[in-house]
């Protein structure tokens, strides 16, 4: 009976062997390593105990059990789903480095990460986050545009371009940016802040005023919105209006 377990497992084992070898080959990705090595040190194992008839003990089973097929099947079944687990793999390494504040080696796998699957957003999404990290502004900008190319619905990473660029002197840029976004998601507050503080820069008060009387229609307590309100209208002389936003701000 023990046998007959033994010789299943091998076959098992080695089916899935096959099946993530042919994946490392197809996509010449070594991510695949560790897990194929462990699946081979495991079926080796278990044949050798089958040929001198030893029988491990329940620790050393288990531990055969999920190297060589629990493991295997789980990384089949993220990739059924549409996962890429290198790619996962290469992001949970990154993590665990930035834990340690090794940044130089984190980049060092995300570069290699999205130069080998230039659609990674997480590769992209986590370098723009360093680069943002170190002052690396134009290097974070990059990255940030390339995880919203393949995720149009990162309005965060939207508006953290534009707060880049606005940082960098660029208002324009930073404008449109944070006009498309508010065409994507009207209620997105802080690029309604951020573009309304831009405005007033730039003295276009009756547009700033426009976009802080939308934002109020989302967060009608919001002390900032009216208090933005208030400004605008006081560079526009009209002070009965400021005075009245000024106002609201005060009891918000």
């Amino acid at each position: 009976m023990i046998i007959a377990e033994k010789i299943i497992f091998n076959v098992i084992a080695f089916f899935l062997f096959v099946l993530l070898f042919f994946k490392m080959i197809r996509r010449n990705d070594t991510g695949y390593l560790g897990i194929i090595i462990l699946q081979a040190v495991g079926i080796a194992v278990n044949f050798f105990e089958i040929i001198l008839q030893i029988y491990e003990n329940i620790w050393t089973k288990i531990v055969m059990y999920v190297f060589s097929i629990v493991i295997p099947i789980f990384i089949l079944v993220l990739e059924n789903k549409g996962k890429n687990f290198p790619e996962l793999l290469a992001i949970f390494q990154a993590k665990a480095l930035l834990l340690f504040k090794d940044r130089t080696d984190a980049k060092t796998i995300l570069i290699k990460l999205v130069t080998k699957y230039p659609e990674s957003y997480l590769g992209h999404k986590l370098l723009a986050k360093i680069y943002e990290t170190e002052g690396g502004m134009r290097k974070a900008i990059d990255e940030y545009v390339k995880a919203i190319d393949i995720k149009k619905n990162d309005y965060d990473s939207y508006y953290t371009v534009a707060y880049l660029l606005n940082e960098l002197g660029k208002k324009d840029e930073s404008k449109t940016m944070l006009q498309n976004l508010l065409q994507k998601k009207a209620d997105y507050y802080k690029a309604s802040c951020l573009l309304g503080d831009i405005l007033c820069d730039k003295e276009e008060f009756k547009e700033a005023i426009s976009v802080y009387m939308e934002a109020l229609k989302y967060n009608p307590n919001d002390y900032d919105l009216y208090y933005g309100l208030g400004i605008a209208y006081t560079r526009l002389n009209d002070f009965r209006k400021c005075k009245n936003m000024l106002w609201k701000s005060s009891y918000n």
